[in-house]
């Protein structure tokens, strides 16, 4: 991460909460209104009495009197506070008619709430098709209780059903063959040199594939069918109509509003001996999945799964941004082997202390196979200090209630500090430019998953790297320690080689295009760079997306979405 000082921060803050504050100010009276929510009963702590409630947003007066006060640390712990819950009510056992259960440990009474969304290859569908569920009222897209699957999860996989048998319940089934947490990777895309592809797959100590799916709520959905915006035909018209997308808007009065989007990660429950994984400890579900057979080719196989990621996106009134929270299970990189001798981490090898670390594996030359070889994870930017004692409170509350839950922690929750913020130009010089790159001032400024971005986690790099809409005529030069003494291609001149305190040791901040920074992903600067399609010819492929911010930070629309011949 950026090295910036607490007193930088501060700094920052105290000018961002005056443009923040300003914002705010002008929102409906009736939002500051509301009573104080149930999860905030012991703040700063966490309430022990546990709801299914689903924020809309933030407690806004909360959020005001702590920035009024300059008590920055208290305004991330509400929003860490606003992550846990959302986190428990998206898990909480639900029924087919949307009722929670009594208690959250209640898990015959049905499976967790998020099961009741659109899976989004049920929206984006194969030869841009449209959606069955656009095709019904809005009020019966609220609970989603079969899935058609005469139709592929991911392009140029086989179809899991026949069209006699394609409509199928699936609230506790889930139908896997994404192998890959950004875009659409999938077996029947593999080969090559698996490196030079965006991002890979993710290979678990078992040897077995990481498969990902990701969820949208109704409100989504919604929005999603009525501006026909789940093919890319639909999405060229809207955009060169002059249509902008702005997704629904969660508001802190009105539990289950805004846009939500939940990635998973699923781990294949197994292995044996020392590396046999222990069920109990992770929320697991029956899954039918895609993986690559001997012979290169997909077949499928009934396994069980395990939840090891959860990222949950949510757009709200405070963070038009959206608010930003990543979950993990606790087994992913280390264990306590002393109080567990028979379990090990499941991304991580202890006993292979020179192993690489998020490097993207690799097909074997001759049999153009995965030889499965595990991938050894390593997360660059530690889980915060509050973070560890407020997940420790979380835990020792769901362990009472003998909740598999209590396996899970918080990594953190990005949040726009100042909303109104534009994003930084790419030449607007350090810290900025890599900072701000999306707008609103987010903190923190870096937050990955391990298990979602693995090989996004490269630390020290070139400040081009991470910045937004750089020129193809500007040389990015190669990552330190890679490049030698006054080896690196300067694009301005004099430019400070390493980054080292908010100001260079005093000095003006530089364009800094090759200055080395310590840096990861982020989110919310990922998500800024999705773009609508606007422009597409069906003879060549080739599209165009309107770029930055113009897809209301959805990556759905231009990784999924397919054109309707």
């Amino acid at each position: 991460m950026i090295c910036f000082s607490k007193k930088f921060l501060t700094s920052v803050f105290n000018v961002t909460t005056a443009i923040a504050a300003a914002a705010t100010l002008a929102l409906p009276a009736v939002a500051h209104a509301q009573a104080t929510p149930p999860y905030l009963a012991s703040f700063p702590g966490f309430a022990p009495a546990l709801t299914p409630d689903m924020p809309g947003d933030v407690d806004i007066a909360l959020k005001q009197r702590l920035e009024r006060a300059q008590e920055f640390s208290k305004v991330q712990r509400e929003f860490d506070l606003n992550a846990w819950q959302m986190f428990l009510a998206l898990n909480w056992p639900t029924n087919d008619q949307g009722q929670s259960a009594p208690r959250i440990e209640d898990t015959g009474f049905g499976p967790p709430h998020w099961t009741l969304w659109h899976d989004s290859s049920s929206i984006f569908q194969a030869k841009g098709a449209v959606p069955e569920s656009c095709g019904k009222p809005p009020q019966q897209r609220q609970f989603v209780l079969s899935r058609n699957l005469a139709a592929p999860v991911s392009a140029g996989l086989p179809a899991f059903r026949g069209p006699n048998e394609a409509s199928v319940a699936s609230r506790s089934t889930r139908f896997l063959g994404v192998i890959s947490a950004v875009g659409e990777l999938n077996v029947s895309k593999l080969g090559g040199d698996i490196q030079q592809a965006f991002t890979g797959p993710l290979i678990d100590q078992n040897g077995n594939f990481v498969f990902y799916e990701i969820m949208i709520d109704p409100n989504e959905v919604n929005y999603l069918c009525d501006n026909k915006l789940y093919n890319i035909n639909g999405q060229v018209a809207f955009s060169t109509s002059g249509g902008k997308v702005d997704m629904p808007t969660g508001h802190p009065q009105q539990n289950w509003s805004g846009s939500f989007e939940l990635k998973l990660a699923w781990k294949v429950i197994g292995g044996t001996g020392d590396h046999k994984d222990d069920p109990s400890r992770f929320f697991t579900q029956r899954a039918e999945i895609i993986d690559q057979g001997d012979d290169g080719k997909p077949v499928k196989k009934t396994v069980e799964v395990g939840l090891v990621g959860m990222h949950i996106g949510h757009k709200s009134e405070t963070s038009p941004q959206w608010i930003w929270a990543t979950f993990e299970q606790i087994d992913n990189l280390d264990v306590d082997q002393v109080a567990h001798p028979n379990l090990h981490p499941s991304f991580f090898d202890p006993g292979c202390p020179l192993c690489t670390v998020n490097v993207q594996p690799q097909t074997d030359p001759n049999t153009r196979l995965y030889p499965r070889t595990p991938v050894q994870a390593s997360r660059t930017i530690p889980i915060p200090a509050d973070k560890v004692a407020l997940n420790r409170e979380a835990q020792a509350v769901l362990a009472k209630l003998g909740s598999v839950w209590q396996y899970y922690q918080l990594v953190d929750t990005q949040w726009p500090t100042a909303p109104s913020s534009k994003p930084s130009a790419w030449n607007s010089g350090l810290s900025q430019a890599v900072s701000n790159k999306p707008g609103g001032q987010p903190t923190p400024v870096f937050l990955t998953n391990i298990t979602m971005e693995t090989y996004f986690q490269s630390g020290n790099q070139p400040a081009c790297n991470q910045e937004e809409n750089v020129p193809s005529t500007v040389t990015c030069p190669p990552d330190y320690p890679s490049v030698p003494p006054g080896g690196a291609i300067a694009a301005y001149t004099p430019d400070p080689p390493i980054w080292t305190t908010p100001l260079n040791n005093g000095g003006a901040a530089k364009p800094g295009i090759s200055t080395q920074i310590m840096a990861t992903e982020s989110c919310m600067g990922c998500h800024s760079s999705a773009g609508i399609v606007t422009a597409y010819d069906p003879q060549t492929g080739a599209k165009k997306t309107a770029g930055q911010l113009s897809a209301d930070f959805s990556w759905l629309l231009s990784k999924k979405a397919q054109f309707a011949p």
